[in-house]
């Protein structure tokens, strides 16, 4: 049987994004072993895969990742793949070095957003743009989900005859975001039927930048609105942001992190992201699903998925004013919501798993 290897740094990327990538890779024939930082149990959908534990880190200057490149080598010594898709850029510059050692062909790298971008810290700039230039040059096919990204890996010189590609993410299954319960969350936090609640879902840090949110609650707040924000996710700034709420005097509940990310997103009335930096966002992806109006910050991601004034609005990072008034028209009006709720539902299909998965067969063939 025809072998391919998947390789990530750790094994979230797997269990959370590649499971549906990995099923249509095997309906293909193959045999697909998956290489990665190994910490927890395997999933049950992969109990069946071969798992090869390498002691990826995300730093890339880690002690740990000579050790990475020297079991990649023997990986490829030991083992003929017909591709290798990498995943994650730490994974992706050693996993390529030790492939372009080794000469093995085909290989496949997928940025899920670059560490460098418009408006990125200098650092970035610094440290992670020159590994993938040098990276490209040990790739067959680079594949980039955004426009930024795309258009600045034009740039890259390839392998011979190797190309950049665009692909709309992962891709999600439409029909398990499309079911979920809007009363289970009214009724777990007791709130009422006026109340209008704003979702936010990711790590609490300073990158997702959840603070930006609360500043604009207290706007809505001053202009009469019974608003309640709702943060979905775990991190360092949890009780920086608590006591910030409380200070405001604005209505938050912090959930922590939970498995009915479905349901969750039925019960809000907006879904909103203040990020300072995403690749494509998978949060605004899913509430595109259930056809929730989205308002995110004016970056890269964020504008691949949003057509301002159409499936959502863009606003400036760390806006307040402006912002708070897109929100208290998108929630007043109800004519203006049903619009642009049906145009983020009809937005939804262009980022399916099915599309991508038939995007991504193309790509292998």
């Amino acid at each position: 049987m025809r072998k391919v290897l998947i390789v990530t740094t750790i094994q979230d990327t797997i269990e959370a994004f590649l499971i549906p990538h990995i099923k249509f890779l095997e309906e293909k024939g193959y045999e697909v072993v998956l290489a990665t930082n190994i910490f927890k149990e395997i999933p049950r959908e992969l109990e069946g895969n071969r798992w090869i534990n390498i002691p990826f880190s995300r730093n890339p200057f880690s002690l740990r990742s000579f050790k990475a490149i020297r079991e990649m080598r023997k990986l490829f010594r030991e083992e003929k793949f017909e591709f290798v898709h990498f995943h994650t850029p730490v994974a992706a510059f050693l996993g390529r070095y030790a492939a372009m050692r080794e000469k093995q062909k085909n290989i496949i790298y997928t940025a899920h957003g670059f560490h460098f971008f418009e408006g990125a810290p200098r650092l970035n700039w610094f440290i992670y743009y020159p590994l993938e230039v040098i990276g490209s040059k040990w790739t067959d096919k680079l594949i980039t989900i955004n426009e930024e990204d795309y258009k600045r890996a034009q740039n890259f010189k390839l392998r011979e005859g190797g190309k950049v590609y665009k692909v709309s993410g992962v891709g999600l299954d439409m029909q398990r975001y499309q079911n979920g319960d809007a009363d289970k969350l009214r009724k777990e936090l007791l709130i009422g039927a006026n109340e209008k609640l704003i979702l936010m879902i990711g790590e609490l840090n300073k990158n997702k930048n959840q603070l930006q949110l609360l500043y604009i609650l207290k706007r809505l707040k001053l202009k009469g609105k019974i608003v309640r924000g709702i943060f979905v996710g775990v991190g360092d700034q949890e009780e920086i942001l608590k006591e910030k709420a409380k200070e405001l005097g604005v209505k938050v509940s912090f959930l922590g992190y939970r498995h009915d990310i479905t349901d969750l997103i039925a019960s809000c009335d907006i879904l909103c992201s203040m990020s300072y930096r995403e690749g494509l966002p998978r949060n605004l992806m899913e509430g595109m699903c259930q056809g929730k109006p989205l308002i995110a910050t004016d970056i890269r991601g964020n504008r691949d998925l949003i057509v301002d004034g159409k499936n959502g609005y863009l606003i400036g990072v760390n806006e307040v004013e402006e912002a708070s008034e897109i929100f208290y028209k998108l929630l007043n009006d109800r004519e203006l919501y049903e619009k642009v709720s049906k145009k983020s539902l009809e937005s939804a299909y262009s980022y399916s798993v099915d599309k991508v998965l038939e995007k991504m067969g193309e790509i292998y063939n």
